[in-house]
């Protein structure tokens, strides 16, 4: 038994022994804190623990990239050329190989050996003297290898601002590099190593945008070259596509014979860790031409269309990995699809035509369902097949249509009502119970317990974009974990109250002896049932919203902003009658419909709950005809509608026995 539990349990022993006819309470009382901290104890230790950031693994891909793109700069034609640079990449690949054997261990331990045999190959090859392009391309099959594998953040969440470099770029970088980037600022006299040349095409084609912003944020070691941490994530993504751009101004480029749309480089993902050299390999001239014009125009990557292209590259992934016989690859590509493509805009897909999106929606859970059931690959072709059409229509109709002011206000009104209304009813009615029991001196835990979720949930949007990446499946399965830890402290707070409603000699205990029946311990577990049932829409609902600034314009964002504080009045004025007509309410009448609406609100969170864990590939999906209503979550499924059914037979089965017992 923890020291917190000790204590509950001592200071209601001394209850228990002033009214002996109380103690199987007193014991229930007990236990039920017990419970519930380790059920908030878990909640958070899985929150934490959703996102690690390898502080270490963003290191050694700095080394690794710092060995490709200088090793030319050491060795030529097998000889050395520069002494300094030399000793450099062999005290960098012995590095490169001691780093990868402290990496986390991954669930395919083939992959970790194969890496650290690579390093090995590496420390051979440099001490060698082999071709600086042999040993580029052995880096690059490394980095690649890390990032795919250990899931590395390596794509500017926001669109990078060219214009905001070039003004960071003189604040801060010109002095050593100049004013053109050619490595000749008034600073950089007789600097050892001397500052890079951002035009020396050499280097260009050898660097990625992800090393460039790598190197930006953690400075170069023995260099005068520092980590500039105090500029934002956002800022240091502009930088490196600006320096990044550098070598091959925007007028030598042949736009005309650019085919973008059917290029695997029109990706965020792929253009950041591709270097122009490798894209010529893959692709010829028209890849390297494809890099160096989206280096000049990031924005092309940012908007709707983007995302179903995402979408459509991944499906096609899924069909190449299931051809491949790799059928778990082929699920996550199908899951990925869905969380990192359609779901990002599924909203603004949503004000235009909501049969559309339901249809995407059930196809693409049609589709991963048939790859768990190993399907054949020409029903998984005909099905893709489908799906590119839906995305088609959907990306035309995005692509000719804005949201106009009304749409933008609406879709920001019932985003915030939709996601707020339930926190809302457990904050109100949690309020209104302590209020009602003359507790009011505990309103400060149900206080800290949403403003806690408020704030918890601006810091985790803030991370995801500045510090880790919060892929859509985490955010699904963060989303799934919060409703059902919420459906069982609901469950829990909903029995509580209708056992007040049951037992009548403990009317008198409540109204007599209220101060040493809400003990600290529940307190502090009505501060975790507030806090997770915000949190868990808190987040969502910015991610909501920044898909719904981006589809709209001036006009259009000053009336979803209007949306915005509309459904804020709402909710606030729901709040304050619910507070208001609730504490009229009988004692044992209030405790009745408080237990009840808790109990609602726990079979509508564990539909959501097992809902989001199925859109994250956790939980499989079994479609049944059943109807479908959002708000309430109720979704055509054998799993989520067992686990609702399940409840409410729990419920009527725990009502009954209660009322027999009384």
């Amino acid at each position: 038994m923890t020291v917190a539990a000790k204590q509950i349990k001592v200071q209601l022993m001394i209850v228990s022994n002033n009214k002996p006819k109380y103690k199987k309470y007193i014991y229930k009382i007990i236990y039920r804190e017990i419970f519930m901290k380790r059920l908030i104890f878990i909640f958070i230790y899985l929150l934490l623990i959703s996102n690690p950031l390898h502080a270490t693994t963003q290191q050694l891909l700095q080394l690794i990239d710092y060995v490709g793109v200088d090793y030319p700069g050491a060795i030529k034609d097998g000889e050395i050329i520069n002494e300094g640079e030399y000793a450099e990449m062999i005290d960098f690949s012995a590095g490169i190989s001691q780093q990868l054997n402290d990496l986390p261990e991954l669930e395919d331990q083939q992959i970790k050996i194969d890496l650290i045999a690579k390093s090995k190959i590496l420390i051979q090859w440099v001490n060698n003297k082999e071709a600086p392009k042999k040993v580029n391309k052995l880096t690059a099959q490394m980095h690649h290898t890390i990032i795919t594998a250990y899931k590395i953040k390596v794509v500017p969440i926001k669109q990078p601002n060219l214009q905001q470099a070039k003004a960071l770029y003189a604040q801060q970088c010109s002095s050593c590099h100049g004013d053109e980037g050619y490595g000749d600022g008034p600073a950089a006299i007789g600097m050892e190593p001397p500052p890079i040349n951002f035009h020396e095409i050499e280097r260009y084609e050898q660097r990625t945008l992800y090393g460039l912003h790598s190197t930006i944020t953690q400075g170069v070691n023995d260099t005068a070259m520092k980590a500039y941490t105090e500029l934002s994530d956002e800022e240091r993504w502009s930088l490196a596509f600006y320096v990044g751009s550098l070598a091959v101004p925007l007028n030598t480029i042949n736009t005309e014979e650019l085919n973008l749309s059917e290029s695997e480089l029109f990706d965020i993902k792929n253009l950041t860790v591709t270097t122009p050299d490798q894209a010529k390999d893959l692709y010829g001239e028209n890849g390297a031409q494809i890099i160096a014009y989206l280096r000049h125009h990031p924005e092309l990557l940012y908007n709707n269309d983007s995302k179903l292209a995402f979408a459509k590259l991944k499906l096609q992934d899924v069909l190449t990995a299931y051809k491949n016989n790799n059928k778990k690859q082929a699920y996550e590509y199908s899951v990925e699809a869905y969380l990192e493509g359609f779901e990002l805009v599924e909203q603004n897909i949503n004000a235009f035509d909501k049969p559309l999106r339901l249809e995407i929606e059930n196809l693409m859970t049609g589709l991963r369902n048939k790859i768990r059931a190993s399907d054949s690959i020409e029903s998984l072709e005909k099905e893709v097949l489908l799906i590119n059409e839906k995305l088609d229509y959907a990306e035309n109709l995005l692509g000719s249509t804005s949201l106009s002011g009304e749409a933008a206000f609406a879709s920001a009104f019932f985003i915030l009502l939709r996601e707020g209304l339930e926190a809302l009813l457990i904050v109100a009615a949690l309020a209104a119970f302590l209020v009602r029991t003359k507790r009011q001196d505990g309103l400060r835990y149900i206080h800290f317990g949403w403003i806690s979720a408020l704030a918890l949930g601006l810091l985790t949007w803030w991370a995801s974009l500045s510090l880790v990446s919060i892929s859509g499946a985490s955010r699904e399965i963060t989303e799934g974990v919060a409703a059902i830890v919420a459906t069982l402290v609901l469950l829990y707070v909903g029995f509580w109250m209708h056992d007040k409603t049951s037992a009548a000699k403990w009317k008198k205990f409540i109204d007599d002896s209220m101060h040493k029946a809400l003990t600290s311990g529940t307190l502090w577990t009505l501060t975790g049932l507030s806090f997770i049932a915000v949190y868990r829409e808190a987040f969502e609902t910015i991610l909501f919203y920044q898909a719904l600034w981006a589809q709209t314009g001036e006009a259009g964002q000053s009336m979803a902003f209007s949306g915005f504080l509309s459904a804020v009045g709402v909710l606030a004025i729901l709040g304050w009658l619910i507070m208001r007509y609730s504490v009229r309410l009988p004692l044992r009448q209030f405790f009745a419909v408080t237990g009840g609406l808790m109990f609602i609100l726990a079979i509508i969170f564990a539909g959501k709950g097992i809902a989001a864990l199925q859109e994250a590939g956790v939980v499989m999906t079994s479609p049944v005809d059943f109807v479908r209503i959002d708000l309430l979550g109720i979704y055509p499924n054998l799993q989520g509608l067992s686990v609702q059914l399940g409840l409410i037979i729990l419920a009527i089965y725990l009502w009954n026995k209660k009322s027999t017992d009384s």
